[in-house]
C-alpha cells in the first residue's frame, strides 16, 4: 500500500513539473511575443491607430463577463470526473450547450453597441469614430471564437493535459501576431486589417482545439436513456459567476473609467503599460493551472488543502512573480524608453506602471489562496471579497476623479488587489483554524 502511495505520488509530482513548466514555456512565449509585438504596431499604425485597437481589445471585457464562472469551474469539474469517462462526455456535451448560448449572446451584443460605443462613449474625434466601429465589429468575431476556444482549453487542463493545450497555444498565438503584421505590412497599416487577421487565426485555432478533442473520444455521443443533473455545476457556477462579475468588474474599472475620461492616444499608452504589468502576473499561471487540479484533489479525498502544498505554491509564485514585478518597478522608466522608443509613452506611462506592477506583486499572493477557495467550491467567499473591493475601487474612483490621469487607473488596481490579499489570507487563517481545532488528534506513533 504505501509503495502504491509512493509511486502515484511520483507520478503526480512529475505530471505537475511538465505541467508546469510547459505551461511556462508557453506564458513567455505569448507574452514575450506581444510585448515584442507592441512597439511594431505602434510603429505601424501611429499612436492614433493604435488606441483604436486598444480601445477594441477592452471589449474583451465584455466576453470576459459572459464566461464568467464557467472558465473556471469547468477545469474542476473534468477533474473530478476524469475517471469516468461516460459521465465525462455528458459533461462536455453539456458544457457546449452552455459555451455555444453565451458565445452567440456576446457576438450580437458587441454587434449592436458597436455604433453607440464608437461614436458616444470613447474619447474619439468623428472621422475616428468610423473606423472604430468597423474595428469592433470585426474584434466581435475574433472574441466569438476565442470564447468558444475557452470551453476546450479547461477541458484539457482539467485533464492535466496541458502540455499538449500549451503547445497548440504557441503555435496559434505566433501564427496571429505573423499575419497581423504580414496585413499590415503587405496590405496597409489600418487597425481593421489588424483586427481580421486575429480574428481568422482565433477561427483556425477553433478548428483545431475542436478536431484534438474529437481525436481523444471526448466528443462522442452521451450512452442513449442516460440523464446528466446540471443542478449542482449549473448552482455553483451561478454564484461563483456573479462573484466573478463583480471582481472583474473590480479587474476592468481602471479601463472603464479611463476610457471615458482620457483621448483615445492616452488610453493607448495605458493599455501598453498595463499589458506589461499583466504580462507579469501571468508569470503565475503556469503554477497555479498545475497545483489546481491537486488542490481538487486535496480537498476531495482529506477535505482540506496540503498546507505544505500552498506553501510551496506561495513560495514558488513569490520567486517567479512577485519578485521580477519589483525589479521591473524599479527601472520601469528605463523599460519604457527602451521599449517603444517613444518619449511621449515613457512621460504619461511610467507612474502608472509603477502602481500596477505593485498591484501585480500584491494580487499574485492574494491568487494562492483564491485557488484555494475555488478548490473548495467556497463561491459565496469570492462574492464576499470581490463586493468588497468593488466598494473600495468606487471610493477611489470618487475619491480622485476630478483629477483624471494615467495614475488613477494604478491606484484602482492598488487598493483592490491589498483589499483582496489581506481578506483572503484572513479566510484561508480562520478556515485552516477551524480545520485543524475540528480534526481528531492524531494518534501518537513513536
Amino acid at each position: 500500500m504505501g509503495a502504491r502511495s509512493s509511486t502515484r505520488f511520483g507520478q503526480l509530482k512529475s505530471v505537475v513539473a511538465k505541467n508546469a513548466a510547459s505551461s511556462f514555456v508557453s506564458m513567455l512565449w505569448l507574452n514575450g511575443l506581444s510585448l515584442l509585438a507592441i512597439p511594431v504596431y505602434i510603429k505601424l499604425l501611429g499612436t492614433g491607430s493604435w488606441g483604436i485597437v486598444a480601445a477594441c481589445s477592452s471589449l474583451q471585457l465584455l466576453f470576459t463577463f459572459i464566461d464568467m464562472g464557467f472558465s473556471q469551474i469547468v477545469p474542476r469539474w473534468v477533474a473530478r470526473e476524469a475517471q469516468e469517462p461516460a459521465l465525462l462526455r455528458q459533461y462536455i456535451r453539456a458544457f457546449h450547450k452552455i459555451y455555444g448560448g453565451l458565445a452567440l449572446a456576446g457576438f450580437v451584443a458587441i454587434q449592436a453597441c458597436a455604433d453607440p460605443l464608437a461614436n458616444h462613449w470613447f474619447n474619439v474625434s468623428a472621422p475616428q469614430a468610423a473606423e472604430l466601429e468597423l474595428c469592433i465589429r470585426l474584434v466581435a468575431f475574433q472574441l466569438l471564437f476565442q470564447f468558444a476556444n475557452n470551453l476546450y482549453v479547461g477541458i484539457w487542463h482539467g485533464l492535466q493535459l496541458q502540455v499538449q493545450a500549451n503547445a497548440r497555444s504557441c503555435v496559434f498565438g505566433t501564427l496571429k501576431h505573423g499575419l497581423a503584421m504580414g496585413t499590415l505590412l503587405w496590405v496597409g497599416p489600418n487597425p481593421a486589417y489588424y483586427a481580421a487577421a486575429f480574428g481568422l487565426a482565433s477561427l483556425a485555432e477553433l478548428v483545431a482545439s475542436v478536431a484534438a478533442t474529437q481525436r481523444r473520444g471526448l466528443l462522442a455521443a452521451a450512452p442513449a436513456g442516460q440523464h446528466l443533473d446540471m443542478k449542482p455545476f449549473l448552482r455553483e457556477a451561478g454564484v461563483l459567476s456573479f462573484g466573478i462579475m463583480i471582481g472583474l468588474a473590480v479587474s476592468q474599472m481602471d479601463r472603464v473609467v479611463l476610457s471615458r475620461l482620457v483621448p483615445v492616444d492616452s488610453f493607448g499608452v495605458y493599455v501598453v503599460v498595463a499589458n506589461l504589468a499583466l504580462a507579469f502576473l501571468a508569470l503565475q499561471a503556469p503554477l497555479t493551472r498545475a497545483y489546481f487540479p491537486v488542490l481538487v484533489q486535496d480537498v476531495k479525498t482529506e477535505g482540506h488543502v496540503n498546507r505544505a502544498t500552498l506553501r510551496r505554491l506561495i513560495l514558488g509564485n513569490t520567486l517567479i512573480c512577485v519578485l521580477p514585478a519589483l525589479v521591473m518597478c524599479a527601472v520601469a522608466d528605463w523599460v519604457l524608453r527602451v521599449w517603444v522608443h517613444n518619449e511621449h509613452f515613457v512621460e504619461q506611462g511610467t507612474m502608472p506602471l509603477r502602481l500596477l506592477l505593485v498591484a501585480m506583486c500584491l494580487n499574485a499572493l492574494y491568487n494562492c489562496f483564491y485557488q484555494v477557495i475555488v478548490a473548495h467550491g467556497k463561491a459565496h467567499v469570492v462574492v464576499k471579497l470581490n463586493l468588497a473591493c468593488l466598494i473600495v475601487g468606487v471610493l477611489a474612483v470618487a475619491a480622485l476623479y476630478g483629477h483624471a490621469s494615467l495614475s488613477l487607473g494604478g491606484v484602482i488596481w492598488v487598493a483592490t488587489t491589498l483589499t483582496q490579499l489581506v481578506l483572503g489570507a484572513t479566510w484561508y487563517w480562520h478556515t485552516s483554524k477551524t480545520t485543524s481545532t475540528s480534526e481528531p488528534a492524531a494518534a501518537d506513533t513513536r
